[in-house]
């Protein structure tokens, strides 16, 4: 017979059973509580991991852009002429050519490293295309090296991608004034009706961010003008001016023809130090009928072409003072003042290409220039005609080139510290090529013809960019890792 349980007995066994349902239900907690943390607190080391690993990332492209800015500054101080660019710099040249160099960069916040790997293509830079290639490598304290691999390709850039560029001030005047263009590798121009080489791609403008800097009064622009305003401010035209493809009518602008935001470069070119040795030759001036170069002039320098030092050139009178360049001729203008006059029914001829020989001519000088009369003929090819205009920005007073004349004018003019005038002459003025300067003034009937030819001309003007990308891949990295294994 059992004995019967009391109350009190019965009433502890609930409490205790309670206490452990608590306890049980307070492990339970506890245990999801601190898995709870555990995940909360692994996570939040993934996220620190993943941040710095961004972090890192952003660091790393960084890190190889300031690779490629080595590369271009080198290169461009080789472009320039220094020949010891890459061993004043700690790059290291290839065999084949190539160069190439490691950068080691400050410690990272982290503790993180920093190295980038660079290489360029070619080392001399003549006649190439070359492309740079730069790869940076971030060690982190913790996990895998982080690498962003960056390739750019080069090219040579023209001056002369513009037509009519002032630095300032650009100005039309005439009724009959107008801009197109053409392409001297398709022949000559050919105006209207036929369009076989006229094309409405024509351009003028000015960079200044200046109001009302690019006057064309009522000229008509077949092709674009561009300003250096962040809006239309700087363009002003007049009732009839007009801006557009062929077939605009009069008085019209075509939004999408005007571009804003221009910017150009307008280095200073240097006067050439005196000419010596073999090829070169002084002149104390020239003032009637001469032919460069002279029968006397027997050899021209290693490059084939033949270098004068001139004092001045000033021709006038009747059509027979004609300075005739009959081969590849450099002049060096040594003379102060006006140094160059072209008046009467005088002019500059440059002889058309025969056999083996293109003649053309390169003028520089810091002197001005007057070139009236017949002008300058050259077979319509305007890069066989530049005119450097080298007096330095530092000089406060602006050299002054007219060009003018009765005859078809085709040159080049690069003078970034000039005042310029184009007078193509009468109502039937024709000038074809490219003309940079200070200030340019196209007065009277002139008719421009920007040579897009001279879009691709090399006249010794630093490399540019024409591709960027970076290699993300296992496959495109894998392409170029026999650049990179150094």
């Amino acid at each position: 017979m059992h004995a019967t349980d009391s109350p009190s007995r019965r009433t502890t066994r609930r409490i205790a059973s309670r206490r452990g349902s608590l306890l049980l239900t307070a492990l339970l907690f506890s245990a999801i509580i601190a898995i709870s943390l555990g995940s909360f607190l692994r996570l939040a080391n993934q996220s620190t991991q993943l941040s710095y690993r961004t972090f890192y990332a952003g660091a790393a492209m960084n890190a190889a852009e300031t690779g490629l800015e080595h590369a271009m500054w080198s290169i461009n101080k080789r472009l320039g002429g220094n020949s010891t660019v890459w061993s004043d710099n700690g790059w290291n040249t290839l065999g084949t050519g190539a160069v190439r160099r490691t950068f080691t960069l400050p410690r990272l916040s982290g503790g993180a490293t920093a190295q980038v790997k660079v290489y360029i293509s070619s080392g001399n830079l003549v006649g190439t295309s070359p492309f740079v290639l730069s790869r940076s490598i971030i060690t982190p304290r913790r996990g895998a090296p982080i690498e962003r691999w960056v390739k750019i390709s080069l090219s040579k850039r023209s001056r002369f991608s513009t037509g009519l560029v002032a630095k300032d001030l650009i100005s039309f005047s005439g009724n009959n004034a107008m801009v197109d263009s053409y392409d001297s590798r398709l022949g000559a121009y050919t105006p209207s009706p036929s369009t076989t080489n006229r094309f409405a791609r024509g351009s003028a403008g000015s960079a200044s961010v200046q109001a009302d800097t690019f006057n064309l009064g009522n000229a008509d622009i077949w092709g674009f003008a561009v300003v250096g305003t962040s809006d239309t401010s700087g363009l002003n035209v007049g009732s009839q001016g007009t801006v557009g493809p062929f077939g605009t009518p009069q008085g019209t602008v075509v939004s999408d023809h005007v571009m804003t935001d221009f910017t150009a470069n307008f280095e200073d070119v240097a006067q050439p130090a005196a000419y010596t040795g073999v090829g070169s030759y002084t002149i104390a001036s020239i003032s009637g009928a001469t032919t460069l170069p002279r029968l006397t002039d027997l050899l021209p320098a290693a490059d084939g072409k033949y270098y004068y030092n001139i004092g001045s050139i000033s021709l006038g009178g009747n059509a027979s003072n004609i300075l005739t360049i009959a081969n590849n001729v450099v002049i060096r203008m040594t003379g102060a003042g006006t140094n160059i006059t072209i008046g009467g029914n005088a002019s500059i001829r440059v002889n058309a290409p025969s056999g083996l020989i293109r003649p053309k001519v390169e003028i520089f000088t810091a002197g001005n220039v007057s070139i009236a009369g017949n002008g300058v003929a050259n077979a319509n090819k305007p890069a066989d005609f530049m005119l450097w205009g080298t007096r330095p920005q530092s000089d406060a007073t602006a050299q002054t080139i007219s060009i003018s004349g009765n005859g078809v004018l085709s040159s080049v003019v690069y003078a970034p510290n000039g005042a310029i005038s184009l007078n193509g002459g009468g109502t039937n003025g024709n000038v074809f090529g490219s003309i940079i300067g200070k200030n340019i003034s196209v007065v009277g009937g002139s008719a421009f013809h920007y040579d897009e030819a001279l879009s691709a001309l090399d006249s010794g003007e630093p490399l540019g960019m024409d591709s960027w990308k970076e290699y993300i891949t296992y496959a495109d990295r894998n392409a170029n890792a026999s650049y990179m294994n150094f």
